[in-house]
């Protein structure tokens, strides 16, 4: 697999490591859904990570949520305020970047992170990587790329969409914890189609579906 998110630095982008899938079968994976909130939708372009939630599910079920505010290093814009309902008041006092990614990545240790349109949070958490927050190991999946593979003539690829057609609420929408929670139930959804479509391990979806290929030409839109 190759990689799908890059370090920044100031003479350009380098590739960083891809880290390896695990083998075995697709539900024996442990696996961490997340979703971050931010002040914006240009994270190389200087908007920050205000909010991490993420649940974490192996063996079957669900073992734990994460769900942290992020002291950002600039001011929120009004219409990102009206999109996720965070403030700067909010945030105030809230963990630091370097603390709030530390504990998540303390969270999502030995899982692989799925996350929806994962191109935009892997774009987020590499900037923040950059400014000193830890970077994270895992490996990084995106459902949107696997629910796309799976039905390739769908135009509504969206959480909303995808989750609405899968009878899958979403309790607080635009909330990183509840978003994580959605992403996690439908990524469940998918992987079952995906083994039943004769998948057998993730290598082999990663393979299929062309995923690092498709997260990386979607990270440069972010």
């Amino acid at each position: 697999m190759q990689p799908f998110w890059r370090r920044w630095s100031a003479r350009g982008a380098a590739p960083a490591p891809a880290p390896p899938l695990p083998d075995g079968p697709l539900d024996a994976v442990p696996y961490v859904a997340f979703d971050l909130e931010t002040t914006g939708l240009r994270p190389s372009r200087g908007d920050a990570i205000l909010q991490i939630g993420a649940v974490r599910w192996e063996a079957g079920r669900t073992t734990g949520t994460f769900s942290s505010l992020v002291r950002p290093h600039r001011a929120i814009p009004a219409a990102s305020t009206r999109y996720h309902g965070i403030t700067d008041a909010m945030v105030a006092d809230a963990p630091s970047p370097q603390a709030a990614v530390g504990a998540f990545r303390d969270f999502a240790a030995g899982a692989v992170l799925v996350a929806h349109n994962a191109a935009f949070d892997a774009t987020a958490l590499a900037r923040a990587a950059e400014r000193g927050a830890p970077a994270l190991p895992n490996p990084v999946l995106c459902s949107m790329v696997l629910a796309g593979s799976l039905d390739p003539r769908e135009g509504d690829l969206s959480l909303d969409g995808l989750c609405g057609r899968a009878g899958i609420v979403i309790a607080g929408r635009h909330q990183a914890l509840a978003d994580a929670q959605a992403t996690l139930l439908l990524w469940l959804a998918l992987l079952a189609r995906a083994s039943a479509s004769g998948i057998a391990d993730l290598p082999e979806l990663a393979a299929r579906t062309r995923m690092a290929q498709r997260i990386a030409e979607r990270a440069v839109h972010f």
